[in-house]
């Protein structure tokens, strides 16, 4: 499923559940072993997601209604300014989160989002290690974790926030594919 499916309804619209139908666990950290492809390889890593804080509803609902009216750039803009909430640690390099959500999920598990301030790499173009373009100014990750603790997802490491699809916001990823969050793991900060 291309991971503009998997992200649309999650990011900022909300999927329908709120994000206090759980027990706030913030801080936590959550470990992944990532898979990434491109016509010329494939790349494995190991992530470290830190998790500090959950963002609240009106900051959500601001974030969206800035995204409808001014765009990516007043979208990327207002994250930027936004509050420091954890970081997305890949070996020596770590890009701060702005955004953070988890939601209930049907298996008694979280499915959580969370968006960078900055790409953390750019994978796509026929290369493991592309070139940076302008526009592609966030990462998105998407996982979902059960009770225990266990899980998968997908990233975008370097994307777009768009105003668009049916739920209103779509993701456009730099990567041909999306980056494989093989599995998810949390640990208590």
């Amino acid at each position: 499923m291309p991971m503009r499916a998997c992200l649309v309804a999650l990011v900022l619209a909300g999927a329908g559940l709120s994000a206090q139908s759980y027990q706030n666990t913030a801080p936590e950290t959550f470990r992944a072993n990532a898979q990434a492809t491109a016509t010329g390889g494939g790349v494995a890593a190991a992530f470290v997601f830190q998790v500090d804080a959950y963002t609240p509803d009106a900051d959500r609902e601001r974030l969206v209604a800035l995204l409808t009216s001014g765009g990516s750039p007043a979208f990327v803009e207002a994250l930027k300014q936004g509050k420091a909430i954890g970081y997305v640690e890949l070996g020596t390099r770590k890009v701060v989160i702005r955004y953070a959500r988890a939601q209930a999920s049907a298996n008694g598990g979280r499915r959580i989002v969370l968006v960078t301030d900055a790409p953390v790499f750019f994978v796509g173009g026929g290369e493991l290690e592309a070139k940076a373009r302008d526009g592609y100014d966030v990462a998105v990750v998407e996982f979902e974790v059960d009770s225990v603790g266990l899980g998968s997802g997908r990233m975008a490491a370097a994307a777009k926030v768009k105003a668009g699809g049916p739920a209103g916001v779509a993701i456009d990823d730099y990567a041909q594919e999306p980056i494989k969050l093989v599995t998810v793991t949390r640990t208590v900060s």
